[in-house]
């Protein structure tokens, strides 16, 4: 078990103890916890976006930023001209960029790895969907424009998404295991995080069980590995430089999502605030991807 999966594990143990003795937490509460950890740890992973890309694809801040709000903005459009389908890519960007990240520790020498990383992704969230289908169609009937996704939770291929693509994930594990590609070790370990996973979409309403995953391996991940980076680039990078340099990007995103999610609720914008968020989710995941996959690359 690495750090990431103990984490995971003592957080899953946390919650299902609070969840059990205070019965069922409602859903006020549920957004009370996840919007703090993933304000504290998920929006600071994304926060070094214009040091790592401008670092090695060497071009100007100015740059990066223009091409960064430009993907961001060109999804948005994209959001109001139809929906479904910015729903469904971001699904599919997601499914890619969690697989990516997770295995990014590893020297896969695949041929089709960045296949396998996406299978990886499509059971991630297909077992999210799988075990909360029917929490998910609750919560998108809360408000009229997120009822336009039900058919996507409530679709027949979820199903059998979910067991084809953990029983691909585990027969290529087990295979790379055989070419000595990972440990024994190292299989288990996966197998193991594969049940955390599993045991966690099950157990917890849907907004803590992914949170928990979120923050506890794919952030913690990125920002360990964040920081492995430019401290071996900068000698002088301690933990407190380290939260200095986290801070801008996280503090105005902060700023921003707070004044856009008023907006919402004073109904100055006509957007709920559930697909407020899918949107600003999705919008920020799209060029984070681009740059996350061309550092793990290096």
């Amino acid at each position: 078990m690495n750090r990431f999966s103990f984490l995971y594990l003592v957080a899953i143990y946390f919650f299902f103890a609070l969840f059990t003795n205070y019965n069922d937490l409602d859903i006020s509460t549920q957004i009370l916890y996840t919007s703090i950890l993933i304000l504290l740890f998920g929006v600071p992973h994304g926060a070094l976006d214009n040091i790592l890309y401008v670092k090695e694809k060497k071009i100007s801040k100015l740059n990066f930023y223009i091409q960064y709000l430009s993907i961001i903005v060109l999804y948005c459009v994209l959001w109001f001209i139809t929906p479904k389908i910015s729903m469904l890519l971001f699904l599919l960007v997601s499914a890619f960029h969690f697989g990516e990240s997770h295995f990014s520790d590893y020297k896969i020498k695949l041929k089709y790895k960045k296949i396998f990383y996406f299978i990886w992704g499509v059971f991630l969230l297909s077992s999210l969907l799988f075990f909360n289908r029917n929490e998910l169609i609750i919560l998108s009937n809360n408000y009229i424009d997120t009822t336009i996704f039900i058919k996507i939770y409530s679709s027949k291929l979820i199903t059998p998404l979910f067991y084809l693509s953990l029983s691909t994930t585990l027969f290529t594990l087990i295979f790379i295991t055989r070419k000595n590609i990972i440990s024994k070790n190292d299989l288990f370990s996966e197998i193991f995080q594969i049940g955390l996973i599993i045991l966690t979409f099950y157990i917890l309403p849907i907004l803590i069980g992914f949170t928990l995953y979120f923050v506890f391996i794919h952030s913690f991940r990125s920002l360990y590995q964040e920081y492995n980076y430019l401290k071996k680039n900068n000698l002088n990078l301690n933990l407190f430089k380290f939260i200095k340099l986290l801070l801008p990007h996280t503090l105005i995103s902060f700023i921003f999502i707070v004044l856009i999610f008023l907006c919402s609720f004073n109904n100055i914008i006509d957007i709920s605030p559930s697909f407020l968020a899918i949107i600003i989710i999705s919008t920020i995941t799209l060029p984070h991807t681009f740059v996350m996959s061309n550092f793990l690359s290096k």
